[in-house]
């Protein structure tokens, strides 16, 4: 059963690894069509997805993959370096531009 369609392969491996950790059976499938997207249509058809092996851990997998998802959005605010004043993602522990560090929280 598909469970999760992800928008890259790499995503979708992230989050099958992170359901396959948490005793969720299920593998990536439909990456290899990723690669011919603009040969193909760019549709859900060719997006790599999760299929679940297991159909009664349909409803752990789904809790799973919306707690992920919700996580995700949190990550962090973007911050402004205080030495040269450019905006920084939250990701990044130091500034692009001038590699002052991240104040901490």
């Amino acid at each position: 059963m598909k469970i999760y369609v992800g928008n890259t392969p790499t995503e979708t491996h992230i989050i099958q690894q992170q359901l396959s950790a948490e005793g969720v059976q299920c593998e990536v499938r439909g990456e290899g069509v990723f690669g011919l997207r603009g040969e193909i249509p760019f549709d859900e058809s060719s997006l790599p997805f999760i299929w679940l092996m297991d159909l009664t851990q349909e409803s752990q997998a789904k809790l799973l993959i919306d707690a992920l998802q919700q996580a995700s959005k949190h990550v962090g605010a973007s911050w402004l370096c205080p030495t040269c004043h450019e905006l920084n993602e939250a990701q990044f522990g130091s500034c692009w531009n001038c590699q002052h560090l991240a104040p901490s929280t």
